[in-house]
C-alpha cells in the first residue's frame, strides 16, 4: 500500500452492476462494477485486493472474482456474470470491510438461445445457387436462369439492401455448374460453366471485387468442366479437379493455375464424381475427402514417369460408412481436421463404389495432423440428409441446414427443415429451429460477417421447384447476451507467423480468437471456407494475435476474424487478409 494511505477503512461501489441481465451473460465492460477503497482519512488505498460474492441465493457468480485497486483506489471487475435466474446483490470485500451493490435481476435465457431463429424468406430475382462472400463484404451470386428463362446473370448484392435491387454483373458465358473459390488476392476464380446439361465449358472467369467486373482475356483450360471443384493451395496457386467436358466425358486430369495460365497435371489421372470435397492439408497436399468411399491425396508438384502430379491413398483413408456419400457435405473445421456428414441415397448415381438406397445420418471425422490418419465415427445427425449444407460457425461448431432424408436423387417429400449443429468438443449434435422453405438440390448456406447464416436457393433445374429466395438463420449465440466488440485491427493484411493487434474494449473477457476463410458455395459444398483458432495474449484494451505459421494451415486469402467470450458469444467479424 502507498505510504500516504492508511489501512482500508471504507469501500464504496462507484459503478453498479447492471440492473438486469441474462442468465450466464458476460456483462459488458460498461456495466462491470467498480469499487473504491479509502482509508479513514479518505485517502485512496492502492494495491488492495477486493473480492466479490453473492450476498445470498444458490446462483453462481461467474468470472474473475477479485480485482486489485489502482493508485486512485479503484478496482474494476472485468468479466462478471451470474448463472441462475433471480434477483441478487453483490458483496465486495477487502480486509474486514464490505459494500453491497444494488440489485441485479437475472432473467432466463430466451428459447432462441438453445434453438436459434429463422427470419422469413427474402426474395431474389434469381435462384442464388452459386454464392460467394467477397472481401468487400458484398455477395456475388448466380443461378441457371433469369426469370424470363434466359441465361442466368450474376448479381452483386450488398446485404444491407434488398437482393431484388442487386445490380447485374454481365458475363458472356453461362457460369451455371462452374466451380469457384476465393483466390489469395481476394478475386473469385470461376472454372468452367454450362454448355448444356452434363457438358462443360473450358472458360476461365475471374471476378475482381475492387473493380466489380470480370477480368478479360483469360486463358482457357485444356478441357471443359461442368461440376468441378476449385481449391486455393498453400502458396496461392489454384487447382481445378473433375467435372465433365463439352462432350460429357469425365475429365480425369486436374489443371493448376500458375503463372496466369492453366497447366495439366498429366500424372494425376483419376475418375472422380462431381464437385469433389477437397482441402489443403497441413502436409501441403490436396486432400480429397469424398464423396467416394476412399479418400486420397493429390501432390501437384511431384513428377513421375506419367507426368506431373500424383494421387495416392492408404487403408486408413477408407470411410467407415461403406457407401458413396454423394451430395454429402464436408468441412475443415480446424486446420487438418475434417468432418464429412450425410450424403448417399441415390441407387442410380454414377460411381463404381457401393450405393445406398437412402441418405445417411452418419458423420465421420479425420485428423490429418497425425501420422497415419484414419476416419473415425462421430455421433450421427438426428436426420438423414443429402443435398445438405455444412457451415463453420464463429464458435467452432458446424451448422447443417436443409437437404432431404428421402432416397433417390432429389426426393422433395423428404425435405428436412430442422437445422442441426455439431460441437467438435463433444462430438454431439443439437437440434435447432427449422426454416420454412424446402431447400434441397441446389441449396446453399453462407456465413455472413455479422455471424448469421444465409440459407437459400434450391431447384432451378431438372424440373424441380425454383426457390428464388433466402432465409437468414440467427444461431443460438446471438441470444446469449451482449456480444464482444472488435473495434479495429492494427493491419488489414498480415503475413504468416506475424503478431498483430486487435483493439477491443472486451479484451479482459476474450477466451478465443478465431478466423474463418470467406465462403464460396454451390451444390452442398463450400470450396473456400475453413477455420483456425488463433493464439493470442491479452493487453489493456487489446489482444496480440499470432497468425498460423504457413499457408498449409491457412491458405492465403481473406478471413473473417472473431473474438469470443467464455459463453462462446462472438463479435461481428472483421475481414483480414493473410498473404
Amino acid at each position: 500500500m502507498s505510504a500516504l494511505a492508511g489501512p482500508a477503512a471504507r469501500i464504496t461501489v462507484s459503478r453498479q452492476p447492471p440492473s438486469s441481465a441474462l442468465d450466464r451473460e458476460v456483462w459488458g465492460p460498461g456495466v462491470q462494477p467498480i469499487v473504491v477503497v479509502k482509508d479513514a482519512a479518505g485517502v485512496a488505498v492502492p494495491g488492495a485486493v477486493v473480492t466479490v460474492r453473492l450476498t445470498s441465493g444458490t446462483a453462481t457468480l461467474q468470472g474473475t472474482l477479485s480485482a486489485t485497486t489502482r493508485t486512485n483506489g479503484s478496482a474494476t471487475f472485468a468479466d462478471l456474470g451470474i448463472a441462475g435466474p433471480g434477483t441478487y446483490s453483490l458483496s465486495f470485500l477487502t480486509s474486514s470491510i464490505s459494500a453491497t451493490s444494488s440489485a441485479v435481476k437475472i432473467n432466463p435465457l430466451p428459447p432462441e438461445a438453445a434453438t436459434g431463429k429463422w427470419d422469413p424468406p427474402v426474395a431474389w430475382d434469381i435462384v442464388p445457387l452459386h454464392i460467394s462472400l467477397l472481401p468487400t463484404r458484398k455477395v456475388l451470386a448466380w443461378g441457371k436462369f433469369e426469370p424470363n428463362g434466359t441465361m442466368g446473370m450474376p448479381r452483386l448484392w450488398d446485404p444491407a439492401t434488398a437482393p431484388s435491387s442487386a445490380p447485374m454483373v454481365r458475363v458472356d458465358t453461362m457460369l451455371f455448374c462452374s466451380g469457384h473459390t476465393l483466390m489469395a488476392d481476394g478475386r473469385l476464380m470461376v472454372s468452367g460453366g454450362h454448355k448444356q446439361d452434363t457438358r462443360g465449358l473450358d472458360v476461365t472467369n475471374i471476378f475482381d471485387p475492387a473493380t466489380q467486373s470480370w477480368v478479360p482475356g483469360l486463358p482457357k483450360m485444356a478441357k471443359g468442366r461442368w461440376y468441378p471443384t476449385v481449391t486455393t493451395l498453400a502458396d496461392g496457386r489454384v487447382v481445378t479437379v473433375a467435372g465433365r467436358d463439352v462432350t460429357s466425358t469425365v475429365v480425369l486430369i486436374p489443371e493448376i493455375w500458375e503463372g496466369n495460365r492453366w497447366v495439366r497435371l498429366t500424372g494425376a489421372s483419376l475418375t472422380l464424381p462431381y464437385y469433389p470435397r477437397q482441402f489443403v492439408a497441413p502436409n501441403g497436399r490436396l486432400f480429397y475427402a469424398g464423396e467416394r468411399v476412399k479418400a486420397r491425396w493429390l501432390d501437384v508438384d511431384v513428377v513421375t514417369t506419367n507426368g506431373r502430379g500424383r494421387w495416392t491413398s492408404s487403408a486408413g483413408l477408407t470411410h467407415l460408412w461403406p457407401y458413396n456419400r454423394d451430395y454429402g457435405a464436408a468441412v475443415m473445421y480446424e486446420a487438418g481436421k475434417v468432418l464429412y456428414v450425410g450424403g448417399g441415397g441415390d441407387p442410380k448415381w454414377s460411381t463404381t463404389d457401393p450405393k445406398a438406397s437412402a441418405p445417411t445420418a452418419t458423420a465421420e471425422t479425420i485428423n490429418l495432423n497425425v501420422t497415419g490418419p484414419h476416419w473415425s465415427n462421430t455421433t450421427p445427425m438426428h436426420f438423414r440428409r443429402r443435398h445438405l449444407n455444412a457451415t463453420i460457425l464463429p464458435d467452432g461448431q458446424v451448422l447443417v441446414t436443409g437437404g432431404t432424408s428421402g432416397g433417390g436423387f432429389n426426393n422433395l417429400a423428404g425435405a428436412v427443415h430442422v437445422a442441426e449443429s455439431w460441437d467438435p468438443r463433444t462430438g454431439q449434435w443439437t437440434e435447432l429451429a427449422g426454416n420454412s422453405v424446402d431447400r434441397v438440390y441446389h441449396s446453399v448456406s453462407l456465413l455472413l460477417p455479422d455471424g448469421r447464416v444465409l440459407h437459400g436457393a434450391s431447384g432451378d433445374a431438372s424440373g424441380y421447384p425454383r426457390q428464388p429466395s433466402h432465409e437468414l438463420f440467427h444461431p443460438p449465440y446471438l441470444y446469449r447476451g451482449v456480444r464482444p466488440s472488435l473495434a479495429s485491427l492494427s493491419k488489414a493484411a498480415v503475413t504468416y507467423g506475424e503478431t498483430f493487434t486487435l483493439t477491443t474494449p472486451n479484451a479482459a473477457q476474450i477466451t478465443q480468437v478465431r478466423w474463418i476463410r470467406l465462403g464460396s458455395v454451390t451444390h452442398a459444398f463450400d470450396a473456400s471456407q475453413r477455420a483456425n483458432a488463433l493464439k493470442f495474449t491479452r493487453g489493456s484494451g487489446n489482444l496480440r494475435v499470432t497468425t498460423p505459421t504457413t499457408g498449409r494451415l491457412a491458405p492465403p486469402g481473406h478471413y473473417l476474424i472473431f473474438v469470443l467470450n467464455r459463453n462462446d458469444v462472438p463479435s461481428a467479424g472483421t475481414i483480414v487478409q493473410v498473404k
